[in-house]
């Protein structure tokens, strides 16, 4: 009998082991595709919270006017800040002498490395058409920012205003410090440079034409060719020549300091008025002392910002290339490609910044 009891009872305690062990297999079976389907749902949410970044794999070549430029390191920012929301790579340089053919040489060691899009702050505009045409044909997006590459060179070109907008803002200006009446010059970068060429080309026009300016007598343009110590050079010379020069505009951010520097050393600081495109920690000194009551300048980083989300958006195929295209970029509104003066396209960002006894400081920091 006890027999039976220890049988029965072991019996028992198998069956009620099975069972135990049945339940648990169950509970686990079950709970893998529970675990499984949470984890696919979770799968989409983490990908809306860590998007592909819209440049990863692009990279962009920066070519500006002139290496150890303050102004284009300015424009280095602004393509550094873009890299870091829309993760692409970029390398930059310029030639040491602002030549064309220093231009042209890292233009070909771009393509040559196989870069996605070209940005070019071009030196002479008709010089670089052909090594951008060979650019375009290899299937690189180029892009023109600041100065212009000729229209058979470019895809684009991206200013911060329109050219007229630019010249005849420094003109009226220093005709306003002029009393309307008197000498004025310009001391512009290098001869073959088409920005300044052509801002100073709507100032020259408007000098000849519009009655405003009957009693301007301008007596012409120098150039400094961006050099501090050529630019005080023959601004010294201009006013040698001219000892009842009135006004000088100054279209470059390097020549500036130089040619408000010689008008102080001359002692002719309160006869000579200047003004001119400049960064505001280079001028500050001179527009607190009066001899650049105040100066102009659009913000090179903006440039360098707008000009990279550009260049990503044409690589990825998301930007056409055509009259009216617009594109959304972060802090500015209405970017609307248009036909530009030379047939070619062309965007504006339409901000200028003016920097006067008032506001300079406040730019120091950024410009």
């Amino acid at each position: 009998m006890k027999k039976f009891l220890a049988l029965a009872l072991a019996l028992c305690m198998i069956f009620a082991l099975c069972a135990c062990g049945q339940q648990a297999t169950t509970t686990a079976t079950e709970a893998a595709p529970a675990a499984a389907e949470a984890a696919t749902e979770a799968a989409p949410a983490a990908e809306e919270a860590a998007p592909a970044a819209a440049g990863e794999g692009i990279t962009i070549g920066v070519v500006y006017k002139q290496s150890g430029n303050a102004y284009f390191q300015a424009g280095v920012s602004g393509f550094q800040q873009a890299a870091d929301e829309l993760g692409f790579t970029f390398m930059h340089d310029g030639p040491d002498d602002s030549s064309n053919d220093g231009q042209e040489r890292i233009i070909r060691n771009y393509i040559d490395q196989g870069v996605d899009a070209l940005c070019i702050s071009a030196n002479d505009a008709a010089g670089l058409v052909d090594v951008c045409k060979e650019a375009k044909d290899a299937g690189i997006v180029v892009l023109s920012w600041d100065a212009k590459v000729d229209p058979d060179g470019r895809d684009l070109d991206i200013e911060p205003a329109s050219a007229k907008v630019i010249g005849l803002t420094q003109l009226e200006f220093i005709v306003g410090e002029m009393g309307g009446e008197g000498q004025l010059a310009i001391v512009s970068a290098g001869a073959t440079a088409p920005n300044q060429n052509l801002w100073i080309s709507f100032i020259e026009e408007a000098l000849e034409t519009d009655e405003a300016y009957k009693n301007i007598e301008y007596v012409g343009t120098v150039y400094g060719d961006d050099d501090y110590t050529k630019s005080y050079d023959v601004t010294k010379a201009l006013i040698d020549q001219y000892p009842d020069l009135k006004g000088i505009i100054v279209p470059t951010t390097n020549g500036a300091p130089a040619v408000a520097k010689c008008i102080i050393d001359e002692g002719k600081d309160d006869q000579i008025k200047m003004t001119g495109l400049t960064l505001a920690h280079d001028m500050a000194e001179y527009i607190h002392g009066g001899v650049a009551p105040a100066t102009f300048l659009w913000n090179p980083i903006e440039l360098g910002y707008v000009s990279s989300y550009v260049a990503v958006a044409a690589v990825n195929g998301e930007f056409d290339f055509a009259e009216g295209a617009t594109i959304e970029v972060p802090g500015f509104e209405g970017l609307t490609v248009e036909v530009s003066d030379d047939g070619g396209l062309i965007l504006y960002l339409n901000k200028l910044n003016k920097f006067d006894d008032s506001t300079v400081d406040a730019w120091i920091d950024a410009l």
